[in-house]
């Protein structure tokens, strides 16, 4: 019975250790990035959890809600890509937060900027440079399928060739120019 309890007590004194190193990994993770953030960022991420307290406890009237007409294939373009809009919004939680943002781009940065310097060293500057470049428009366009419902920037591409807002057709030209802008 005894052998039990001192093996209890060393289990229970072993957590006891884990959960006081996490907790101080944890403030001295919070430390650092209070230090490296600046004021102006901390400041815009607490007005944005006290709106969204805000928005969160108040409750829309019927007369908050605006009132459409929808007319031919221009505005199920429109409804089409505010409905995709819907579905990829995330949960107020797993948006990245600017303290992280800040960060994570800090550090990316550091890390060009190390590598760049010893390419340069080594004279391969000018090739780390363009590689960097091609990488990055790499990385920055997307190479994936459209997401359900996304309508495309050209016509062409989309259910019934129908364009997106803001785009200038000659139908929409000729009735401005002949009827005045005031005629959609």
């Amino acid at each position: 019975m005894e052998a039990k309890l001192k093996e209890y007590r060393a289990l229970r004194r072993r957590k006891e250790l884990i959960e006081t190193a996490k907790n101080k990994i944890e403030q001295s993770k919070n430390k650092f990035v209070d230090f490296i953030t600046p004021n102006f960022f901390k400041e815009m991420e607490k007005a944005k959890e006290d709106e969204v307290l805000l928005i969160e406890n108040e409750e829309p009237t019927a007369s908050e809600y605006p009132v459409r007409q929808f007319e031919g294939s221009t505005d199920l373009a429109s409804l089409a890509s505010e409905t995709s809009e819907v579905e990829e919004t995330l949960p107020a939680g797993s948006q990245e937060s600017w303290r992280y943002f800040i960060i994570k781009w800090t550090i990316y940065t550091i890390i060009w900027l190390t590598l760049y310097a010893f390419f340069l060293k080594i004279q391969f500057g000018a090739v780390f440079f363009v590689f960097s470049v091609l990488i990055g428009i790499y990385l920055n366009t997307r190479t994936g399928p459209k997401r359900r419902g996304e309508v495309s920037a050209y016509s062409v591409f989309n259910k019934d060739c129908a364009s997106i807002d803001g785009t200038l057709k000659a139908e929409q030209l000729m009735k401005e120019m002949m009827y005045g802008s005031a005629v959609r």
